[in-house]
């Protein structure tokens, strides 16, 4: 189950502050005409929300970089521009964004939540997946180095 279903069907009936669709803001709506936060032509993805995809392979990849290179350290950001929002475009945001991140783990947290922020995932749905994609990812590690040092048993 996704949030929009879920939503839909314990607040049906009930107000709700929420956010409204486009360009309308945060109002008080029914329940039953909640959206998730993007845009109406990207539906929900048509399977469980739980675990989160996006919060596993993105704590899976983290934990990979992070022994490959020896170092959680990060140091990355991205400015998402004034009026540049796909969902609510020349309104959102009001002003410039950055983002950042100092460590790779941040930058998969990170990943996790917007699922949440976005309606996509529930809370769990997000802390589970990042959970088993970090176990992944050291798994992958463990295998690569196998391979690096020649010892891989295919």
């Amino acid at each position: 189950m996704r949030p929009v279903t879920a939503v839909h069907f314990l607040f049906a009936g009930k107000k709700v502050r929420a956010w409204a669709g486009p360009y309308r803001g945060t109002r008080v709506i029914d329940g039953a005409d909640w959206e998730p936060y993007q845009p109406v032509t990207f539906v929900t993805p048509p399977f469980p929300e739980f675990i989160s995809g996006h919060s596993a392979f993105s704590a899976a990849a983290a934990e990979v970089l992070k022994a490959f290179t020896g170092s959680d350290a990060f140091g990355a950001s991205a400015t998402v521009r004034t009026g540049s929002s796909k969902v609510e475009p020349g309104a959102v945001p009001a002003t410039d964004v950055t983002l950042s991140w100092a460590t790779l783990a941040d930058a998969a947290n990170q990943a996790g939540i917007s699922r949440r922020y976005g309606g996509i995932n529930f809370v769990q749905g997000d802390l589970q997946g990042r959970r088993g994609g970090r176990l992944v990812g050291v798994q992958v590690w463990a295998k690569a180095l196998t391979y690096f040092n020649g010892t891989a048993n295919p």
